[in-house]
């Protein structure tokens, strides 16, 4: 499997483990949890869940894993500092803030167009990327996607503010990892977690509640599932992901994510897409294709087989 390939499976399952984000968010809280509540608590459970699957293995040789030879250790904490504050604090506050102010289709649009966005600049400010014609026809495509699936009403002002401060997050740590060259998979993901609990503890211990949270088994089942499924595998095949691609390119692919998303709710809560759905889908899908190049290659491999005819 080339590497390319590789990238591109890693990254629609990014997306396709964080189409669960808003609906377990939503039903948290439901429950009486918070929006702070929620973001501390699953990165808590997920640092705990990735710190015991790692026990074993020597903390040296992680660090060996995580970032180049070349670098200090008070140079990789650094970075690894930088990339959980955008990485996980800005995306997991703003994102999961987000929530309480309208669809969760809605704040998925918004924080995956912000992202790719972000990404596609940052990307080529920062790395030197060449933002090409493909790339951006791509992107236009994705976002004309999502927004025909989503947007299926206006979004509130704090909605469209939190959910476009996540995205941006989320696109600047997918191009940090880049420039800082952070690899590691599960390793650099618990340290990320690790610094994730520790700014989110802020606002945490700023708006809990005054009386004890009510932690059934629904809640504790919620809050793991947000632990395990996007925060801890969403963010290692996002990492894995952009070893092999370009940030923008695992942005734009991410931007599957929405369609993920109602095929979860077509599955579990019985909503039947509609027409808007699958012309979005088809659009997103063509944008995809089109930034990870598969019509070049596809092209290069019809004309190859006439040419050697």
């Amino acid at each position: 499997m080339s590497k390319s390939i590789t990238g591109i499976f890693f990254a629609l399952s990014a997306a396709a483990l964080n189409g669960s984000i808003g609906m377990i968010s939503k039903l948290l809280m439901s429950s009486g949890l918070n929006a702070y509540e929620i973001a501390f608590y699953k990165t808590l459970i997920a640092t705990v869940f990735v710190s015991l699957l790692v026990i074993r293995v020597p903390f040296n040789q992680q660090m060996q894993m995580i970032a180049p030879k070349t670098d200090t250790s008070k140079i990789v904490w650094l970075h690894i500092a930088l990339c959980s504050l955008f990485g996980i604090f800005t995306l997991f506050f703003f994102e999961t803030l987000a929530y309480g102010y309208g669809f969760a289709a809605n704040v998925v649009v918004v924080v995956m167009t912000s992202a790719a966005i972000t990404a596609l600049f940052f990307g080529w400010l920062l790395l030197g990327e060449k933002i090409t014609i493909p790339a951006l026809v791509g992107t236009g495509l994705a976002i004309a996607g999502i927004s025909i699936i989503s947007w299926s009403e206006k979004g509130t002002l704090l909605l469209l503010t939190f959910a476009a401060t996540a995205g941006l997050g989320y696109g600047l740590f997918s191009v940090l990892v880049k420039k800082f060259r952070l690899s590691g998979g599960i390793y650099l993901t618990r340290l990320l977690l690790l610094f994730g609990v520790f700014y989110l503890a802020l606002p945490y211990t700023l708006t809990v509640h005054s009386n004890p949270l009510n932690m059934n088994w629904p809640t504790i089942t919620g809050l793991s599932a947000l632990a395990v499924l996007p925060t801890i595998l969403g963010f290692y095949c996002t990492t894995k992901a952009l070893s092999c691609l370009s940030a923008a390119r695992v942005q734009v692919t991410e931007l599957a994510e929405p369609i993920f998303a109602m095929m979860l709710g077509w599955l579990f809560l019985h909503e039947i897409p509609t027409t808007e759905f699958f012309s979005g889908a088809l659009l997103i899908i063509l944008g995809i294709l089109l930034i990870n190049g598969i019509f070049d290659l596809l092209y290069k491999n019809i004309s190859g087989n006439f040419g050697s005819q």
